[in-house]
């Protein structure tokens, strides 16, 4: 049976719940708010399917990538909506035009996170744009097999010990499967996502009626992250609320983020996406401010997918060093804030904001 007796060797993925032919595994949140395996001893009958499927105990050697191209959706109302260039929206309207599903990471009506799948491009919009928190992927991966064993095809986008979970899950190839991961600086604790839209509601005085991570009215370099109510609008530059200092600083990441195992030519997805950040230094006749994305095509099922995309792109060849060089998360760890331990004992007890001063010191202006 799955037995996690170091944090950082659990993703949270949910592969050995969602596998378990007895469902005697639950998972459940820690003291800081993360998800982990709990196993009913009294029901499991050790068939070590758990083992098996966990993406942390198989982790992917490095492999060599086909091609790294910066793009821009040529709609540019779809490109203004997504945090990027506006790719994962072309790579999934295909899907959806051939009759198939996508599944990503939407809010839900108390603007919790949690996988989906949708198959229109109406509610396609609800997976449109970055969420800085953990999603929950309830039953995805046993709907996506569902579909796939019809022979329907499904795009599964989500961070890349996601889709390391989901291929674990299904254990074999489907032709009509297509993946998408995204560089991810890590996943924020779902704790300190409710913290904050707690102290949201407490200040406006009424429950919170949007949220957007990526709000490029300022320009994709500068955007704002934005909490909203009915009569208030809580909007801050991603590196001065206290919030995103906190994620980005590495101190309310979970632990198995510290050492990714899937970043670094490690994707077990199709295609990885992500900002390109620095296209305006090394290709700056490209960069308008409005958003560029970084895709990886990692193998033949990823250049399918692309070259189905190719018509609707504006695109720039370049390559893993350039992508890696202003965005560390494609190759590099991302090595806990020291405070990380105490931050989390004392998250009951203050705001975010005195934790992010408190921390890191005061926010840059």
């Amino acid at each position: 049976m799955i037995t996690v007796t170091e944090k950082t060797n659990c993703c949270g993925c949910t592969a050995c719940a969602s596998r378990c032919p007895v469902s005697c595994i639950t998972m459940s949140p820690d003291a800081e708010g993360f998800t982990y395996p709990v196993v009913d001893t009294a029901k499991c009958v050790n068939c070590g399917l758990c083992v098996q499927v966990c993406p942390l105990l198989h982790k992917p050697q490095p492999s060599a990538i086909l091609a790294v191209i910066g793009c821009k959706n040529t709609d540019e109302s779809v490109r203004f909506t997504s945090s990027s260039g506006g790719f994962f929206s072309l790579a999934a309207a295909n899907i959806i035009a051939r009759h198939g599903t996508v599944f990503g990471a939407a809010f839900d009506e108390r603007w919790q996170v949690r996988h989906i799948g949708v198959s229109s491009n109406e509610a396609l919009i609800s997976l449109r744009g970055s969420k800085y928190v953990q999603s929950d992927i309830a039953a995805t991966y046993k709907e996506a097999e569902t579909l796939l064993k019809a022979g329907q095809p499904v795009l599964f986008s989500g961070t890349p010990c996601q889709i390391g979970g989901l291929k674990g899950y299904l254990g074999r190839d489907y032709e009509q499967l297509y993946t998408i991961d995204v560089v991810c600086h890590g996943v924020p604790s779902p704790k300190v996502y409710q913290k904050r839209l707690d102290e949201v509601v407490a200040l406006a005085n009424e429950p919170i009626a949007k949220v957007n991570f990526r709000d490029k009215t300022t320009g994709w370099k500068r955007f704002n992250i934005i909490f909203q109510t009915a009569s208030h609008t809580f909007a801050t530059h991603k590196r001065r609320g206290p919030y995103m200092r906190l994620f980005l600083g590495n101190l309310s990441t979970r632990p198995s983020c510290a050492d990714c195992a899937f970043n670094n030519k490690r994707s077990q997805a199709d295609l990885t996406i992500a900002d390109y950040w620095g296209v305006n230094k090394h290709f700056p006749l490209f960069d308008d401010d409005k958003g560029v994305t970084l895709v990886l095509i990692n193998n033949q099922q990823g250049q399918t997918l692309f070259d189905a995309c190719h018509s609707q792109l504006e695109c720039q060849i370049t390559d893993f060093e350039h992508a890696a060089e202003y965005n560390a998360a494609v190759a590099k760890k991302m090595i806990p804030h020291p405070g990380r331990q105490q931050f989390f004992q004392q998250l009951d007890h203050q705001s975010l904001a005195s934790l992010a001063n408190e921390f890191l010191g005061p926010a840059e202006q």
